[in-house]
């Protein structure tokens, strides 16, 4: 007797379209076996498209629904679930798009996709405990320089070609959206959860490399002498000190690090 669980499988493997179960079904009055197990093969696709429609609402009304769906079902042929929980079912979803031959061509549409992505992982990140000015004034004077800074998980950086922040902006307001361009220089992103809400921000290349480095761990003196060697060196330490309050305010430090210990 065939076990429950070889029942179960072989059934999946049916409903993925990878293997025949027509001995597991009975013959319908009209139709065929295999039109039957078709009903289970378009629930599994329908199920899973609502997924990635909850995880990308943007690119969803950016593409239109029958676009969309048609995306969602290329995505779904190459990666079929492979998580109980649904939550990640979607997050191959940009890299999916930067190298579908399908899509390749309008880059808009992978980094729409990426900031959404970004989004929903800075909201769904860890709660993690938030450094203020005044924990920072804690920090003797002397000392300053040897600080380093633990950036909160749920911060993402990444660098785009288009205009994808408009593009998204007006899909959030239920606007047009601007026609997709290619821009002359990347801009530099970043995504992070501020209070209860995830949020994102245009870098300048030189803050981008400050908070890159202050990730690594690096001392804020060190961050000083690297933002002098981007600009204008005089100015140098007032910039990284305006970067570093703009860190702060926006609650994206999580400790600061002194002589291998940390000030809360």
């Amino acid at each position: 007797m065939t076990k429950l669980a070889d029942l179960q499988k072989r059934l999946q493997l049916a409903v993925l379209g990878n293997a025949p179960a027509d001995d597991l079904v009975a013959a319908p009055p009209v139709g065929s076996r295999d039109s039957r197990l078709g009903v289970y093969r378009s629930a599994y696709t329908l199920r899973l498209t609502e997924f990635l429609e909850h995880d990308y609402e943007k690119l969803r009304t950016y593409l239109g629904g029958v676009r969309f769906a048609e995306m969602a079902q290329h995505y779904i042929k190459e990666h079929p679930s492979d998580q109980p929980n649904a939550r990640w079912f979607s997050r191959f979803l940009p890299e999916f798009l930067e190298a579908s031959h399908h899509y390749r061509r309008n880059p808009e549409i992978a980094e729409l996709a990426r900031l959404e992505r970004a989004l929903n992982d800075a909201f769904d990140g860890p709660d993690e405990p938030v450094c203020t000015m005044a924990d920072l004034g804690a920090v003797a004077p002397e000392d300053f320089g040897s600080v380093s800074f633990v950036i909160a998980s749920t911060v993402h950086r990444f660098a785009v070609t288009t205009n994808v922040s408009s593009l998204w902006s007006s899909l959030k307001c239920d606007e047009v959206p601007p026609r997709p361009e290619d821009i002359s220089a990347p801009l530099q992103i970043m995504v992070w959860r501020q209070g209860s809400g995830a949020r994102f921000r245009i870098l300048g290349d030189e803050e981008a490399m400050a908070i890159d480095t202050a990730r690594q761990g690096v001392t804020f003196g060190v961050i000083c002498e690297m933002v002098a060697a981007f600009d204008d060196p005089d100015s140098a330490a007032l910039r990284a000190a305006g970067y570093l309050r703009g860190w702060l305010e926006a609650e994206i430090v999580s400790s600061i690090r002194l002589d291998g210990g940390i000030e809360k």
